[in-house]
């Protein structure tokens, strides 16, 4: 099924959207027509981006599907998606891994575009659409910000089921230029892909930094790699510090899935730098702060490359967004007089660990089945490998040893509280709800006892 062997050979993005152009009448011939989504859900980057390539050359809107996904998030998405058709992406050949359902035909504007899949309330996933026009200005804007040229290779090591790693792709489809795409990140196979191979430019999460860091044992990268894209959460002082002094080329980056992956990107931050700050907007991109009456608030985000608007069974544009264009982000930040972003942190209670968002309940839902759990809250904590690291604070007669080894069952690696602590009680604001602001302080007690940490 694909044409390309992952972590050996640098591929030609646009040799591979002409090389799948000949699938698309088979694709006609399993009964899909050129007006439906296509999805797919795999674990393999090899397939996965054979069928992105596949969704390119049929100009149909590809709406990629985490792995994780339970099969109830699936059929929701797919039926919010009219019935969108999903792909096998686990075999080799071209099939369908369930028949078609009648379906609605998608809008104009997002033919050749994409359906990225984010966290929404309650921390069920949530459909993005972004239309054609808008990845080609947020892949323009990219290239121009980071100087990715059509002679460059990009190593891919971010899953390429989120706006990270897809938005790769689509830069290098706008510049012809050529990837590398690696099963998943593994710190060793970085190393060697870096030595092995002309890499100009990278995408890390700060987790992945670290590790990178450990690997490399004070070894500098080798002189062709001239943009290391650091985002996903946020990056520690020490951790830039330490990366800095063995050379590694930093661009601290502020992004989401529905900016189309950047918003405003930092190259070379000097010694005077200070976290949160993420830099400029990217050409094109007009941030704001919403006000609150402080000296930060919600940041605004206005552009081409935007969203055309939340996923609706009409694929209506506009939902999540203002009549005037702009879109309010859960994140608190604020711009100085630089005209440089400062991210402060979430406006909700998400958690951003190793560059993964969670929403808390989505994990108080599962710990909660533990027999002996009356109660949990779920709040991250500030790590300077992973950003946050997830943490449980529990009512009820479990071992936090214990705990943890059930959740390392019941949970992906990405979602387990690498804590837990156990209180008598959860502190309760004046409505009754779960105090968060008082869980963080009481995590922060030097006279509190924790049972189980890995």
């Amino acid at each position: 099924m694909t044409p390309f062997r992952l972590a050996t050979q640098a591929l030609a993005v646009r040799e591979l959207v002409e090389a799948a152009q000949r699938l698309v009448p088979a694709l006609r011939g399993l009964g899909v027509s050129a007006s439906r989504v296509l999805a797919v859900q795999s674990s393999d980057p090899a397939c996965w981006v054979w069928l992105w390539g596949l969704a390119r050359a049929a100009g149909q809107p590809l709406m990629p599907l985490a792995p994780q996904l339970s099969a109830a998030d699936v059929d929701e998405l797919l039926g919010q998606a009219g019935g969108a058709v999903l792909l096998d992406g686990e075999h080799a050949g071209l099939a369908l891994a369930r028949d078609p359902v009648p379906g609605r035909p998608i809008s104009t504007a997002l033919r050749g575009g994409l359906i990225i899949q984010t966290s929404g309330s309650a921390g069920r996933p949530r459909g993005v659409m972004h239309g054609a026009h808008g990845l080609r200005a947020a892949s323009r804007a990219a290239c121009q910000r980071l100087a990715f040229a059509a002679d460059d290779l990009w190593l891919v090591c971010l899953a390429p089921w989120h706006i990270g790693g897809i938005a790769i792709l689509e830069r290098a489809l706008y510049r012809k230029a050529r990837v590398l795409v690696l099963p998943k990140f593994e710190a060793d196979r970085v190393w060697d892909g870096l030595h092995r191979h002309p890499v100009s430019h990278l995408s890390l999460v700060p987790a992945m930094l670290a590790r990178l860091l450990e690997q490399a044992a004070g070894q500098r990268p080798p002189a062709q790699l001239r943009k290391v894209l650091i985002g996903g959460g946020a990056l520690s002082p020490a951790l830039a510090c330490e990366a800095a002094a063995q050379g590694w080329p930093l661009c601290v980056s502020y992004g989401l899935s529905e900016a189309g992956s950047q918003a405003a990107t930092l190259c070379d931050p000097g010694d005077d730098w200070t976290p949160g700050d993420v830099g400029s907007p990217i050409p094109g991109m007009q941030l704001a702060i919403e006000p609150s009456g402080d000296a930060h608030g919600r940041i605004k985000l206005r552009g081409d490359m935007l969203m055309c608007g939340y996923l609706n069974p009409d694929f209506a544009p506009g939902l999540g967004l203002a009549a005037d264009g702009w879109f309010v982000s859960n994140d608190l930040g604020c711009i100085d007089e630089a005209g440089h972003l400062h991210v402060l942190g979430r406006f909700d209670d998400m958690i951003i660990s190793g560059g993964i968002n969670i929403h808390p309940a989505s994990v108080e839902r599962i710990v909660c089945g533990h027999p002996a759990v009356r109660e949990v809250a779920v709040i991250g904590q500030p790590d300077s490998v992973y950003g946050e690291i997830v943490t449980a604070i529990v009512v009820g007669g479990v071992a936090g040893e214990e705990l943890l080894a059930w959740c390392r069952e019941q949970l992906p690696s990405a979602l387990r509280p690498r804590r837990v602590v156990r209180r008598d009680a959860l502190p309760l604001g004046a409505t009754g709800k779960v105090d968060r602001r008082r869980l963080r302080e009481l995590v922060q007690d030097p006279e509190l006892v924790d049972d189980g940490s890995e």
